[in-house]
């Protein structure tokens, strides 16, 4: 961990208070792009987050992603940062130059290392982040094997048209026919030494220190709700059974936000893929119960849209599917042990939390 994930965190949490409401959230999922918000969020440079120093970058590690992820979870941000910082970070493991403004980020299963070889390309993917709003985006694909290879297309070099929206997050359907690489700033890398799982990994943590951000403003709410509403004479928090559900309510935001801390310090280690793994699997679990619980205590009023809880448990049910639900991480986990040639869950547990 760095020295940057705290005061990260602070700055992005002081902004998002002041610029990300939820009237400025439900403008944005009624298609209006927050510019001011953006302006604020460029400010904290994170497509240069995981950028080294020498390179002109902050310097960050995956922790300090994770913490602004994390808050942008909380206030329900409606803007591709996640997908900012991992462009960020690959486009610099690639050696590709730098790009300004919001970025989109999507993996393909089109073999980019065919494309790079032929030197040109036809591009149909469907429902990609922020594909029409951003500035360009960026594609991570097979090669030979399982090698990834990474593909940049500026935003003049695509047609994109609505594709519906993920959780009020927009997607677009991009397609681009026969463009030529190396002309308007396409790009095509080999991404040396990562592999598509790689990057699926650490897209996926990304989305789970989002969804652990949602599940405390999830928490805070119900909290609030249950403290005033009032029934039979006293605030309904003070009955038994709702306690034992806020209990249960905070008990997975905090055993989401653990797993999630543990894999964003052991992302670059060899047990990357099971952390990665546990942590989005725990992280999903912590998005179900979680806005179940908080929809139950709510009652008919969290249901509504004048009210802010939807904008996160929509998310949270969302981003629990995306980048593999907990059936496909479970697998991956599993499979990841097996890698290892660890004798058991035990031993591999010991392994990987041993410092």
């Amino acid at each position: 961990m760095s020295d940057l994930a705290r005061p990260l965190a602070e700055a992005a949490e002081r902004l998002f208070a002041q610029r990300c409401t939820p009237a400025v959230v439900g403008a944005a999922e009624a298609g209006e792009w927050p510019q001011a918000l953006w302006r604020g969020v460029e400010d904290l440079g994170p497509a240069q987050l995981l950028v080294p120093e020498h390179r002109g970058g902050a310097g960050g590690d995956w922790f300090d992603a994770c913490a602004v992820a994390e808050v942008a979870g909380e206030f329900n941000v409606p803007l591709p940062l996640p997908e900012a910082v991992l462009a960020g970070w690959l486009l610099d493991h690639a050696g590709a130059p730098a790009a300004n403004g919001p970025l989109g980020f999507a993996l393909t299963s089109a073999n980019l290392a065919s494309a790079a070889a032929a030197g040109h390309l036809t591009v149909a993917e469907r429902a990609v982040p922020w594909g029409a709003a951003a500035a360009g985006v960026v594609l991570v694909g097979p090669g030979e094997g399982d090698e990834a290879w990474l593909l940049f297309l500026p935003r003049n070099t695509y047609a994109a048209r609505p594709g519906g929206a993920h959780a009020g997050d927009a997607r677009d359907h991009l397609t681009c026919e026969n463009l030529a690489l190396g002309q308007a700033g396409i790009g095509c890398y080999r991404l040396v030494g990562l592999r598509t799982a790689d990057v699926k990994a650490r897209a996926a943590l990304l989305r789970a220190a989002q969804i652990v951000g949602a599940c405390r403003r999830v928490l805070d709410l119900t909290l609030t709700y249950t403290s005033e509403r009032v029934q039979f004479g006293r605030a309904i928090g003070q009955f038994q059974s709702v306690q034992h559900q806020l209990a249960q309510l905070a008990e997975e935001a905090s055993a989401a936000r653990v797993a999630v801390r543990a894999a964003a310090q052991t992302v670059d280690g060899a047990w990357a893929i099971a952390a990665v793994a546990a942590a989005k699997v725990r992280a999903g679990e912590a998005a179900g119960l979680g806005a179940r619980i908080a929809h139950q205590l709510h009652g008919a009023i969290g249901m509504t849209a004048e009210h802010p809880l939807h904008q996160s448990t929509r998310r949270l049910l969302a981003w629990r599917d995306e980048h593999g639900a907990e059936a496909w991480w479970a697998r991956a986990l599993v499979q990841a042990l097996r890698d290892a040639g660890a004798p058991s869950a035990w031993h591999a547990v010991v392994a990987a939390t041993s410092r």
